[in-house]
């Protein structure tokens, strides 16, 4: 994973802020779980996957760096992706806008030209979650590449010398399917807070 900069950044970090307080009133029993369609992501607690959005933030918006891959780092960007389509459809049904009063279609537009020098084929004030979804699918993959986690996924099951040798051609490390979060305790989980709103709010 890379440092993310310009429309990149403000469009990821303002997605990992609303999934940060979707966590956090889980975390306190005032609103129910919500899933973002990423079992490798969903499929943790609450603590385990705050961990899990620390680890990104650092790595995608400051200078961490993540030294082994592994699927969920991949799921969870996957997940942040994810959560930007979920954003979107609620500004095109309900009109709720950023934070700062800036719309997603908005950020969309400027992290996609930031990465391709030229807009979308999308138009800011399209409501069409479809294309949306796509674009948002474009930027992601310019990000992650190929979601090897998914392919990986399929022999998971099977074969394990399989395995080995489908991630052994990819260049992952043989623990890639096999590393999960680590359990927090309340004042762990409370730092993870801590650090991602430290960047995110910066």
């Amino acid at each position: 994973m890379r440092t993310l900069v310009a429309g990149e950044a403000d469009l990821v970090r303002g997605a990992i802020g609303m999934m940060v307080d979707t966590h956090v009133a889980e975390s306190r029993n005032e609103a129910e779980r919500w899933c973002y369609g990423i079992p490798w992501f969903d499929q943790w607690d609450v603590g385990q996957r705050l961990w899990l959005l620390e680890q990104i933030t650092l790595a995608l918006l400051g200078t961490h760096r993540i030294e082994s891959p592994a699927a969920i780092y991949d799921a969870t960007v996957d997940a942040i992706f994810f959560d930007i389509g979920d954003l979107i459809e609620i500004e095109i049904g309900e009109g709720c806008l950023k934070d700062n009063g800036r719309s997603w279609r908005q950020s969309v537009v400027d992290a996609y030209v930031c990465q391709h020098q030229r807009p979308p084929d999308v138009d800011v004030d399209s409501n069409e979650t479809t294309l949306w979804r796509k674009t948002i699918t474009r930027i992601a993959d310019h990000i992650l590449g190929v979601r090897l986690y998914q392919r990986a996924e399929t022999f998971r099951d099977g074969d394990y010398e399989q395995t080995l040798k489908f991630l052994k051609q990819r260049g992952l490390p043989e623990d890639y399917l096999g590393a999960i979060p680590p359990l927090r305790t309340i004042d762990q989980t409370q730092w993870s807070i801590d650090r991602i709103q430290a960047v995110v709010f910066s």
